[in-house]
């Protein structure tokens, strides 16, 4: 299977399909993820950008099999390799050693009890089924790839002795400890200040293409995806509403979530940018409208919007986007 990205064909690892991820409450179903599609392919790097509560973590979530009850997994696909992840015994055996996480917040996801050297080697015998002497080795290793100096010492360091930055590091090392082919990215430079994020992300940069490694990149942040991914996905209220390059998202964004997500970051490159917060307020989940998720505060709606959700079809080439008031190409599904 193969993905098209422009001129260049690539190996489709990961296929989702109509995902759905639902949440029961005392007010009904709260779908988390509601019907999304996304595919990632060999050597790429795929943003998915939304604000907080958007579904995002959710997903990746779900990807890897981790929504716990009661959570659950409604509907959808979620094919590895061709192979079902859904299926708990294929799960278990792709889960950290095929395709990894990184988790948003390090000093909560480190056990604050075991010391860096101690969660690596628990880890490496799980996954990697190593022993002995190749388990200390293959933990300086991973320290040091990972931009860690005297890694010696840092095995013997629990997480609250390590900065932010540290713990980060320790977070990405323990995701490539088993040579995945796929690393999910959530929020991973959240609570860091912009000198440590820039170089957590440049980190991640080099090893993905050092190493060889897709990467899923989960962010609210509209400077990573310009710094780090080759396209992007725009998730709203559970839903991917635009797909697209990466440079054509920020120079033409078609759906008024996407344009006004870009009006909302100050520039620094402009004097005259004037800086837009988006009208409203997120909906409640469990009262949501029948039609578009975004048209309460949406600047264009129009009538249509309130009756159904739009779906997200192809504009041009390479371009998505989920809005009734953008001229369709091609009507042929949710496509990649």
């Amino acid at each position: 299977m193969t993905a098209t990205d422009g001129n260049s064909r690539t190996e489709r690892l990961l296929e989702v399909k109509d995902l759905t991820v639902g949440f029961p409450t005392r007010d009904g179903t709260v779908l988390g993820v509601d019907g999304l599609t996304l595919n990632v392919g060999s050597h790429e790097r795929l943003g998915v950008v939304g604000e907080s509560g958007s579904g995002k973590s959710v997903m990746g979530l779900a990807i890897l099999g981790m929504v716990l009850p009661p959570g659950r997994i409604m509907g959808g696909s979620v094919r590895w390799r061709g192979e079902n992840v859904l299926d708990p015994a294929v799960a278990n055996r792709v889960r950290g050693r095929e395709i990894a996480m990184i988790f948003q917040d390090p000093m909560v996801s480190l056990n604050p009890l075991k010391t860096v050297g101690a969660q690596l080697r628990e880890l490496l015998q799980r996954r990697a089924g190593l022993e002995g002497t190749g388990i200390r080795q293959r933990s300086l290793e991973l320290l040091d790839m990972v931009g860690i100096a005297n890694p010696q010492d840092r095995l013997k360091s629990y997480a609250y002795e390590l900065s932010g930055g540290m713990r980060q590091r320790v977070m990405i090392a323990t995701a490539l400890a088993c040579e995945p082919t796929l690393v999910i990215a959530d929020e991973p430079t959240t609570g860091l200040d912009v000198t440590i994020q820039d170089q957590i992300l440049t980190l991640l940069h080099d090893l993905s293409t050092e190493l060889g490694v897709s990467v899923l990149m989960i962010t609210h942040d509209l400077g990573v995806v310009a710094q780090f991914c080759d396209r992007v996905q725009v998730m709203y209220a559970g839903r991917i509403v635009e797909r697209a390059p990466i440079n054509e998202i920020f120079t033409d964004p078609q759906h008024p979530y996407s344009l006004g997500l870009l009006k909302s970051v100050p520039r620094v490159d402009r004097d005259d940018a004037e800086l837009t917060g988006i009208p409203g307020e997120p909906l409640d989940r469990a009262q949501f409208p029948p039609g578009c998720a975004f048209e309460p505060r949406c600047v264009e709606s129009r009538d249509v919007c309130q009756d159904a959700p739009p779906p997200l079809l192809k504009i041009a080439n390479r371009r998505w986007v989920a809005c009734y008031n953008r001229p369709v190409a091609e009507r042929t599904g949710s496509g990649s």
